[in-house]
């Protein structure tokens, strides 16, 4: 346990760096900013979900992960210091038990906060409550997805904002098979039932579809990052 903590410390510190949470920060304000400035315009009943739509979960949840979740892992490896955790006598497992739960650690305030905020602003208490689960749902499975991306390519930051534009941002958008594929699909859709709205998503998934893809999501990226730490050379 307490090689297992001093590997979360370590993490924490090397991700949450004030440049960072500065600029991740600032585009939370950016956004709230926005948020208020058009909803004093009075833009309809519909405004509230389709901003905290678009912008809390297409863009501000996916690139704050996006940012943080990369460097857990892909900053050790490029620092050439993973070789250390890898050389303690603990499983592997532990290494990606303490890379997710570092990252959680400084994504939930980093992005409930500001969004919890716009939403309070804009919208109602249904707004922040859909807001804040359904950027659970995202920070879950983003984060999973994008430590596993930093682990296997220098390049991680490149290949996820592709994903995030292309896939989530534009295929995703154009396809309802191709969406099913997206992680958009399941936090619009968690933001569309706990709001009662049917602005985010035609057809939203089921509750239970939600859940089942999210952990799903999740253990899949674990798996994949301990058997990537299993099989990779990071000396």
């Amino acid at each position: 346990m307490a090689a297992f903590l001093g590997m979360t410390k370590r993490m924490v510190r090397s991700i949450a760096t004030p440049g960072r949470l500065i600029a991740m920060s600032t585009v939370g304000i950016i956004g709230i900013i926005i948020g208020v400035v058009v909803d004093r315009s009075d833009p309809g009943p519909e405004f509230a979900v389709d901003f905290l739509s678009r912008f809390g979960l297409i863009i501000y949840v996916p690139l704050v992960v996006l940012v943080i979740s990369t460097a857990t892992l892909g900053t050790l490896v490029e620092e050439k210091t993973l070789v250390y955790f890898w050389m303690r006598p603990i499983g592997r497992w532990q290494i990606t038990a303490a890379a997710l739960l570092a990252g959680l650690v400084v994504l939930v305030p980093l992005i409930l906060v500001p969004l919890g905020v716009l939403a309070a602003v804009v919208g109602d208490g249904n707004d922040v409550s859909g807001i804040i689960v359904s950027s659970l749902v995202g920070i879950a499975g983003y984060t999973s997805l994008f430590t596993l991306l930093g682990l296997v390519t220098q390049r991680a930051l490149a290949w996820g904002l592709g994903y995030i534009l292309v896939w989530e941002g534009f295929v995703a958008g154009l396809s309802r098979s191709a969406g099913w594929l997206a992680l958009r699909t399941y936090t619009t859709s968690a933001l569309s039932r706990i709001a009662d709205s049917a602005g985010p998503i035609a057809n939203p998934a089921s509750g239970f579809t939600i859940a089942v893809v999210t952990v799903g999501v999740f253990v899949c990226g674990a798996l994949l990052t301990t058997w990537r730490l299993n099989t990779a050379d990071v000396a």
